[in-house]
């Protein structure tokens, strides 16, 4: 086994983390689906026990190999080769995904996205499978800069990229967005997710400006598509991690709020909750004794066969979205750069 090093650790802590990791990976391995997805479940109520089922989504795949590039194991290489297979086959264009995968019937109902489209694309570049995307999403601003979250073909952007996205969003309710309203969503999670991919660039301090202001101003309202706000720090702490380093500015804000919402034994409500707020911690360089209860609350909350509890991470039609895998992948980044 890659974790376990010795019969009689000199470290027991270390140890158990080491023999939890290797449970997770046996979990992971042996749940990724044949064609390379991770599962994504949907429920219609936040324990994720009411009419749950599988929908199919590149989205889930994204995070789970995200999280599990922090350690080498061949394991996680045959995992990562096809979870990128899939990805792959999820490109529409010159490098779009949207929400639903095309084994799902919902497929082409949402048009493509900059949060699907940036994770994913984030993914394929760290393994060099690059997207010649960039246009799109600089194109797909608002005035003031900052990032749409649905892709639509919009005053100002050059014809020919207005023809490839009417083509792809035809027959989606891009319609019935711009009725609504929906379609001129800015989401500051989204635009975290665009940071993460793009990184610090003109096209995109707008957007740091953005979240540095919305998380030091106590009176603003972070909207999301996320079910609980500790995701969205998780986010901006990767974006930041990944070398977006403005966003150090928003660090303390988040540190404080997650001291808010830690309890006494080192939780924050659920395994996910609290690996989010482990690798938030992490990413913003905070000494690891102070995140040693929440890894030990990690540890006890392990199920036998390596999983962490199904906990909803997103919300949409459903209304909440998660899986055992996406849980269990986060709590295996938590523990693995705990130890590292």
């Amino acid at each position: 086994m890659a974790f376990r090093h010795s019969e009689y650790p000199s470290d027991p802590q270390r140890y158990k983390i080491e023999q939890a990791l290797d449970a997770a990976l046996v979990f992971l391995h042996h749940s990724q689906l044949p064609h390379g997805e991770f599962k994504t479940q949907a429920a219609e109520n936040a324990a994720m026990t009411k009419n749950c089922v599988c929908d199919s989504s590149p989205f889930s795949t994204a995070f789970v190999l995200y999280s599990i590039s922090f350690e080498n194991d061949a394991r996680i290489e045959a995992m990562t080769a096809k979870g990128l297979k899939f990805l792959q086959a999820e490109m529409e264009g010159r490098g779009l995904w949207r929400y639903w995968s095309s084994r799902n019937d919902k497929h082409y109902i949402l048009p493509p996205d900059l949060d699907d489209t940036a994770c994913v694309s984030y993914i394929l570049e760290q393994h060099n499978f690059a997207s010649d995307n960039h246009d799109f999403l600089i194109a797909n601003r608002r005035d003031d800069d900052l990032f749409y979250t649905w892709l639509a073909p919009r005053s100002g952007m050059p014809a020919k990229l207005k023809t490839e996205i009417r083509r792809l969003t035809r027959g989606s309710s891009l319609p019935l967005f711009s009725i609504s309203g929906t379609l001129n969503n800015v989401d500051p999670a989204v635009n975290a997710n665009v940071l993460l991919y793009l990184g610090e660039c003109d096209e995109t301090r707008p957007a740091i400006r953005y979240l540095v202001t919305s998380m030091n101003n106590a009176n603003s309202q972070i909207d999301s598509y996320y079910a609980d706000p500790m995701v969205f720090y998780y986010l901006v702490s990767r974006a930041y991690y990944r070398g977006v380093n403005p966003l150090i500015e928003a660090s303390k804000t988040i540190r404080k709020a997650l001291l808010a919402r830690r309890k006494m034994d080192g939780s924050f409500g659920n395994a996910l909750l609290t690996a989010l707020a482990v690798c938030t911690g992490i990413n913003f360089g905070e000494p690891r004794d102070t995140l040693m209860d929440s890894v030990n609350c990690l540890l006890q909350t392990q199920k036998r066969s390596g999983a962490w509890q199904l906990n909803p991470m997103w919300l949409g039609p459903a209304p909440f979205y998660g899986s055992e895998e996406l849980t269990t992948a986060l709590c295996f980044e938590a523990l693995s750069r705990y130890i590292s």
